[in-house]
């Protein structure tokens, strides 16, 4: 049975099907419509759907895409307006606000705006006032001081270094000391002349505007005195100069001191003649103070000590007695001319005094 119904299908599917009636448009008046079309009735659910030729069936019309809507253009959006200038806007208190209610910072304010100034500098005169004020500048500075002459080779206050070259021609009020026994002092007039090496470095300088001056040089100086007799020191110590003003003739005051040593003296005996010859002697000190004008030069008062060398284990002939001097003389940078010259004749005068 169930083999008879296989080939009962099999034949119904095998036979060929009727092609379906051609269907031709017709013209329809306007006023007409369209009959719908007739829905196709479902396929049995038991049969099988009949075999079709697929070569037979016309190809489906393919669908074309709907067009995309065109874009719409976007609008321009309106330029925005530039910001007026806004002058100072004082902000009210809210009168409902109650006492205890605390004013935010800013709330009681004056607000302003940049635009209010066209562009830098954005201090108006009393900023600038108030900044002069502060740090003491003058509003009207005067002139930068000139130069100072050969390249601070002169003392100057503009100058921060200073190196120079003393010279000092001075009276001598000389003193030694005489028979112990007797507890005597040898006195006599005599000169000094001194030649000097300062290096001045700056150790106060105050500023004013863009330029700046040295109130106080402190540095090391070294040098030779020389005496009647042929009497010659050597001195190193320190220099030190206080301006009391800023100009190019600004007075001064000078303060040295040095150790000092005897080098050697010229020495005369029976048998031989005078002659110089090197002297070993104890150190002593100098010191002096000058009253100076400018770079020029400073009247200077001042002294020297020499201790003595009369241990009994010292022969006679180098033996050194305590002796000294007072002085008052003329000291000044050698570029000027008239210190030198100063020292010059004061080196000439020690040949004319006359030791006891």
């Amino acid at each position: 049975m169930t083999a008879l119904t296989t080939a009962l299908v099999l034949a119904s599917m095998m036979a060929p099907s009727e092609a379906p009636p051609i269907q031709r448009p017709s013209s329809l008046a306007p006023d007409e419509a369209a009959p719908a079309p007739a829905e196709p009735a479902p396929p049995p659910v038991d049969e099988a759907p009949p075999a079709t030729d697929v070569a037979a069936e016309p190809s489906p019309t393919p669908v074309e895409p709907e067009p995309a809507p065109p874009d719409v253009a976007a609008e321009p959006e309106p330029a925005a307006a530039e910001p007026e200038p806004i002058g100072p806007v004082a902000v009210e208190p809210n009168e409902a606000a109650s006492a205890d209610t605390v004013a935010e910072p800013g709330d009681a304010e004056l607000l302003r705006v940049a635009t209010e100034r066209d562009g830098p500098p954005y201090y108006v005169e009393s900023d600038l006032a108030e900044l002069r004020e502060r740090y003491d500048v003058e509003a009207n500075p005067a002139p930068p001081p000139p130069a100072a002459r050969w390249r601070c080779l002169i003392a100057d206050p503009t100058c921060r270094h200073t190196f120079e070259i003393q010279t000092m021609g001075a009276y001598a009020l000389r003193a030694r000391q005489g028979d112990v026994s007797g507890e005597t002092v040898d006195r006599w007039h005599s000169a000094r002349a001194q030649y000097d090496f300062w290096a001045s470095l700056p150790a106060l300088v105050e500023t004013e505007g863009k330029t700046s001056y040295t109130r106080m040089s402190l540095g090391p100086k070294g040098g030779v005195a020389f005496s009647d007799t042929g009497d010659v020191w050597g001195n190193l110590g320190i220099a030190a100069r206080y301006w009391l003003g800023r100009g190019r003739w600004a007075p001064n005051i000078e303060i040295t001191s040095a150790l000092s040593f005897k080098l050697g003296s010229r020495v005369s005996s029976d048998i031989e003649e005078e002659k110089f010859r090197l002297q070993r002697g104890p150190v002593g000190f100098t010191a002096d103070v000058g009253f100076g004008l400018g770079g020029f030069g400073a009247i200077v008062i001042g002294g020297q000590y020499d201790s003595p060398l009369a241990r009994e284990d010292v022969p006679e002939e180098f033996r050194v007695v305590s002796s000294g001097m007072f002085y008052v003389g003329f000291r000044g940078n050698i570029l000027w001319g008239g210190p030198a010259v100063a020292a010059v004749a004061s080196h000439a005068s020690t040949r004319a005094a006359q030791r006891p």
